[in-house]
């Protein structure tokens, strides 16, 4: 009643008395002194009982109503609803050219509130509802106030995956901005729009362009080794304690501003296509922010430096650095870039801390990204969640929903460097459980990026070789583990948790193919490799890498014949998993046990590890594995292979 009564003071008319008359006819119920429409269809009978012209008069009076109270309320509880009824009423019902403008600007003020909340498809409505009350020659009579809607309306259909509006939102800036330095923002927009399509080269080659002509050349880059790229830098930064960096002035050069959102998102793009580049972008960040001052962007420079000194082989400073990142992100007072130096310094911590805890490290990315409009690292936040729950043993029916909704959440946002990925996963998952699902195949811009993006390619391979080694399917192990290792040297610059597992079961099958290949030294060199890389990262977690490394040392062992160690390792991997919550690497470490005991001729030994395995798989919710283990084991154990 209090929100009608300021209405009836600034209308000067009686609406209380009216809505009391409507609820006696039954036509209103009142409650708690609010009131609201006896069915949905009295209200829609109502509406449309109104002339068309009469319902934008009233709209239009009731907003223009509201309007100046919203600007009095601290809280602006009241301008979204007064913009609202002005957007119903829609321009034509301008009566005063002045009016035109101070829509638009109230859209601009809700969409900037609607952005607050993160609620990115209302703040766009806002924005393009604000454009549509700009009259002609807008762009020459309130530049000001028509660049603004159109930059955040372009943010916002970036954020929403409408790459149709973003194009014609970004057409009008180009044309009528006024300064190369106008046209950044929406260049920054299309730029990313690029990063997650078919067209990441073009994005990346396009951000080196705009760095030019803001005068910061990096083409040629990728000269310098990543070596040389993290020494350099830690010798630039040894001559600082943390307290100073993390103290260091704030930036404010806008021009320095964006270009340093340009170099965020080079980061990531040259990580993918381009990793001999990418450690000099984030070389060029920590030198910029220590010479011109920290920006929101400047976070992501040091949580790179310790992806990278990660990948080197120092995880504790790798760990350091990734740590200092969080804490810059907190000084610098910008959640802008939160979901990346989560997600690339989670994929760090990893190595350190429980992975299953790391989980919900990824679903704080999503959040942070979601909330700033990031779409792409609330991407890879995403994708990170969903392959990080198959090497953390989450229930497979857990992972495949999540992996449908994500699946959903990348499709709307046509994100299709990730939606390869996920169906890659999604396929695993499928075959696991023993479903008869299949999963859609690739598109031709998938199929695209899958010949031209190495990365892409390493986990669609990776996924195959993985999932014919899980059913013992001796040539598909081989074929697509060579192909896997034809391409995984131009790979992701950052170190990956996935870099980790992709190890332990190339290990394996290395292992593996050594025992039955011609090729013996090569695959046992391969594997050992593998193993090496295991034991130095159990240094660093005991609880995520020990049993793996134990399991390889086991494999290795009955590569070797010394099946008394062999013995030994298997029991020490199968109690580690089973310490460690790795019911899946429990299962695998009981069903390579099992094999090891069937080819000594110790039949009821391997039987032993071979129902333990089925039981652990069946927890897993493997069904699919448990169904395949079952057929070897009734083949193998029935009485007429046992007398044969």
């Amino acid at each position: 009643c209090a929100f009608i009564k300021t209405l009836e003071k600034v209308l000067k008319n009686d609406l209380l008395r009216n809505l009391d008359a409507a609820v006696d006819e039954g036509l209103l119920d009142k409650k708690d002194g609010r009131y609201h429409f006896s069915h949905d269809r009295i209200q829609e009978a109502a509406y449309n009982m109104m002339n068309f012209l009469d319902r934008c008069h009233f709209h239009f009076t009731y907003g223009m109503a509201l309007a100046p109270l919203s600007s009095e309320e601290k809280d602006n509880s009241n301008l979204l609803i007064a913009v609202n009824q002005l957007n119903l009423a829609s321009p034509e019902a301008v009566q005063e050219r002045s009016q035109n403008v101070i829509i638009a600007k109230l859209n601009l003020q809700a969409g900037k509130k609607t952005m607050e909340m993160s609620d990115f498809v209302a703040a766009y409505s806002y924005f393009d509802n604000g454009i549509s009350f700009l009259r002609k020659k807008h762009w020459e009579e309130h530049y000001a106030l028509s660049l603004e809607l159109f930059d955040l309306a372009a943010k916002c259909a970036l954020t929403n995956g409408d790459v149709v509006s973003l194009k014609i939102l970004s057409e009008q800036v180009i044309a009528y901005g006024r300064s190369y330095g106008d046209k950044l923002n929406v260049l920054y927009s299309t730029t990313c729009a690029l990063a997650f399509s078919s067209k990441l080269p073009e994005s990346i080659d396009k951000g080196l362009d705009i760095l030019a002509n803001l005068g910061i050349e990096l083409r040629g880059c990728g000269s310098k080794s990543m070596e040389a790229c993290v020494q350099e830098t830690r010798d630039l930064l040894s001559i600082f304690t943390d307290d100073e960096i993390l103290n260091t002035r704030p930036m404010t050069d806008p021009t320095m501003i964006i270009a340093m959102k340009f170099l965020g998102k080079l980061e990531v793009g040259m990580s993918q296509i381009m990793p001999g580049s990418a450690p000099s972008v984030m070389q060029q960040i920590i030198q910029l922010s220590l010479l011109h001052g920290m920006s929101p962007v400047s976070p992501i420079g040091f949580v790179h430096l310790g992806s990278y000194a990660a990948k080197l082989g120092d995880i504790s400073e790798g760990y350091r650095y990734v740590k200092l990142s969080r804490s810059l992100l907190d000084k610098v007072g910008s959640r802008d870039c939160a979901g990346e130096v989560i997600s690339i310094g989670t994929q760090v911590r990893a190595y350190v801390e429980p992975l299953q805890a790391t989980l919900e490290y990824h679903n704080e990315g999503f959040a942070a990204a979601m909330s700033s409009g990031d779409i792409i690292q609330a991407a890879l936040n995403l994708t990170f969640i969903c392959t990080t729950s198959l090497f953390a043993a989450v229930n497979l029916q857990t992972q495949l929903g999540k992996c449908v909704e994500s699946s959903k959440f990348l499709y709307e946002r046509k994100m299709v460097i990730f939606m390869i990925q996920n169906k890659c996963l999604h396929h695993s998952l499928l075959k696991l459980i023993g479903t008869d699902e299949k999963p859609k195949d690739f598109s031709e811009e998938e199929v695209k990026i899958l010949t031209t993006n190495n990365s892409v390619m390493t986990s669609y391979y990776f996924q195959k070789a993985f999932i014919s080694f899980t059913f013992r399917i001796y040539d598909d192990s081989k074929h697509y583990s060579e192909k896997y290792l034809d391409c995984i040297v131009n790979t992701w610059a950052n170190l990956l948790f996935a870099h980790s597992y992709h190890a332990f079961c190339i290990g394996l099958i290395s292992f593996w193919l050594a025992r039955k290949s011609g090729d013996a030294q090569q695959w046992h060199e391969r594997g050992k490799k593998s193993k090496l890389a295991l034991k130095k990262w159990a240094e660093s977690s005991q609880w995520t890498f020990e049993n793996k490394w134990y399991l390889l040392e086991a494999e290795e062992s009955y590569c070797n014949n010394d099946f008394d160690r062999a013995k030994l390792y298997y029991e020490k991997a199968i109690s580690s998993a089973k310490d460690h919550k790795f019911v899946h690497e429990e299962a695998l470490a009981c069903e390579l046990a099992a094999y090891f005991y069937l080819e000594l001729g110790d039949t009821e030994k391997a039987m032993e590890y071979f129902l333990l395995a089925h039981e652990k798989y069946d927890e897993w919710g493997a069904i699919g594995k448990c169904n395949s283990l079952f057929k070897f084991v009734e083949s193998r154990f029935t009485p007429s292979s046992a007398s044969s």
